[in-house]
């Protein structure tokens, strides 16, 4: 055999190879939770389509067929459909599941999630959490429930089943753990998203951590009927909402658009917390838009991961280098000995320890703490290489 035809062989091997994996079906989760690109999201589409092909009677296939088609839509920014048009797609999907599987876990829990998480839809969701014995895919959806009905017997025993089926990111679990560690006695601290959120409910509920702390997530907060609830709770004053516009009926923060949330909230939101009358304090987590931030910087203190809201001067350099050097769990930056699914969505998270890391540097430089302040650049240097920041980084400490 000539070196050339040898070759081709390869080539022919490793193409059919390639093909051959393409189209090996995977179990398909929320973008949320596994980050992967949006040609990795088509191939899959082609794969479940293919198990269906084979048997349209496979409910678990089915389940990801939608969940692939999903995730395609919310990451594949070349797609130019509206988003009436896409939500037509998937309903035509689930509606599909109903001639198929009516009976099963997965139609059920899919029929809830089209239904734009409405409380209209939640017989659906109690079904599948009926069917659903040993299943986690919906664990989320009955944690949100809990929180938005403040029915938190329910969402506690709800948070413990998702701690201890072992599908919590443990990345998110330590980040997490350091952003209300580090919060005073009573806060209230104010989210925008799934993975600065769930973990907190998880901590508390499963390992009793910071049960003291209030999160106020903020997709969830434009539900009248929630938001009047737990403002009332925090004596916080009501907010008649008549000028802002968004679907009331969807919740939990993977289901609501941004572009929801409109200017006059994002603006408003943490003063009108501030105003509770029990002069509880609030935070900001740093994993928060500078859309909710831009108009009252004056009045924001970096203590950590969260900024502290204060219309009173605060030292927060003592506050931040204290949970740095005596609050947080930071080994877990540099050594980790877990598998972590979610570990791209982790490292990009953890950028956000950059900031307060290069202010307790200079801090330390400046206080002639040199041995703290060649650690403290050594983490910075470690978390920028897989966060996106290692040129900006490197720059600062060439020119610092």
């Amino acid at each position: 055999m000539s070196m050339k035809t040898h070759i081709k062989l390869i080539l022919v091997f490793l193409i059919c190879s390639t093909i051959l994996s393409a189209q090996n079906p995977e179990p398909i989760y929320s973008f949320a939770k596994v980050s992967k690109s949006v040609g990795y999201y088509k191939e899959q589409k082609v794969a479940w389509q293919n198990e269906l092909n084979k048997n349209p009677k496979n409910a678990f296939a089915w389940y990801n067929y939608y969940r692939v088609n999903r995730n395609i839509f919310r990451t594949d920014n070349t797609d130019n459909r509206t988003r009436a048009e896409k939500s037509k797609i998937e309903k035509q999907i689930v509606d599909d599941m109903e001639k198929q599987v009516p009976n099963s876990f997965e139609y059920n829990l899919c029929r809830w999630m089209i239904g734009g998480n409405s409380f209209e839809y939640i017989s659906y969701l109690k079904k599948a959490e009926e069917l659903g014995e040993g299943r986690t895919e919906h664990l989320s959806d009955m944690l949100g429930w809990g929180e938005v009905e403040r029915n938190l017997d329910r969402r506690n025993k709800y948070a413990k089943k998702w701690y201890e089926s072992g599908e919590m990111s443990p990345g998110f679990l330590y980040y997490n753990y350091n952003v209300i560690a580090g919060l005073k006695q009573n806060a209230i601290i104010i989210t925008n998203g799934d993975n600065d959120t769930y973990p907190i409910w998880l901590l508390q509920a499963a390992k009793d951590i910071r049960k003291d702390v209030t999160v106020l997530n903020t997709s969830l907060l434009l539900i009248d009927e929630y938001r009047n609830k737990i403002f009332k709770e925090l004596s916080i004053p009501d907010w008649d909402f008549k000028t802002v516009k968004f679907d009331s009926t969807k919740i939990f923060t993977t289901k609501i658009s941004h572009n929801n949330i409109t200017n006059d909230f994002q603006k408003e939101i943490v003063k009108h917390v501030a105003a509770n009358k029990n002069n509880y304090p609030v935070y900001v987590n740093l994993s928060c838009g500078d859309e909710f931030t831009n108009t009252i910087q004056e009045n924001l203190y970096l203590t950590g991961l969260a900024y502290e809201y204060s219309t009173k001067q605060i030292d927060n350099m003592a506050i931040l280098q204290k949970n740095f050097e005596q609050v947080y769990t930071l080994d877990y930056l540099e050594n980790y000995f877990y598998v972590d699914a979610s570990d791209p969505i982790v490292k990009l998270l953890n950028g956000n320890y950059v900031v307060p890391m290069i202010k307790l540097y200079e801090h330390y430089r400046l206080s002639g703490e040199v041995q703290k302040a060649e650690k403290m650049k050594k983490i910075i240097l470690t978390i920028s290489k897989t966060c996106g920041q290692e040129k900006e980084i490197i720059d600062y400490f060439k020119n610092n």
